[in-house]
């Protein structure tokens, strides 16, 4: 896979993070409440994905981005000053969140999981041999 299809993933997950924002309302109540999460560690996948478009990489790639959210997901319940400021920013509540759930926790693996389907898809379905170095 090259990485031009790679950020292409990327970019299509930004736009349906996007989406998910603007849509979120009329969604079921579980998509309502946790969808985000999903959406969110999919991103990170393909986002790490751009930088390493290799099928080898899929694995450690899908594993790394679900582990960091879950680690910032219980980062949360550090409540240092600065990063209390950083959180009350809209962009800082979207980066990091803004207050720990453990509720969050099964979205974040379920996006792991459906990263991991969305890169061997992309994979198989990508048409240029790029070497998998």
């Amino acid at each position: 896979m090259n990485r031009a299809v790679a950020a292409l993933l990327c970019i299509t997950l930004t736009a349906l993070c996007f989406g998910y924002a603007w849509l979120r309302s009329d969604l079921p109540v579980w998509w309502r409440l946790n969808g985000g999460g999903v959406v969110y560690v999919v991103f990170w996948i393909t986002f790490g994905f751009v930088f390493f478009p290799y099928r080898r990489r899929v694995v450690a790639i899908c594993v790394t981005a679900t582990a960091l959210t879950c680690l910032l997901e219980i980062l949360q319940l550090w409540k240092p000053a600065w990063l209390l400021k950083f959180r009350a920013t809209k962009f800082g509540a979207a980066l990091l969140g803004s207050e720990f759930a453990w509720q969050d926790i099964p979205p974040y693996l379920i996006g792991g999981i459906a990263g991991y389907g969305l890169l061997l898809a992309a994979c198989s379905l990508s048409r240029s041999k790029t070497p998998d170095v």
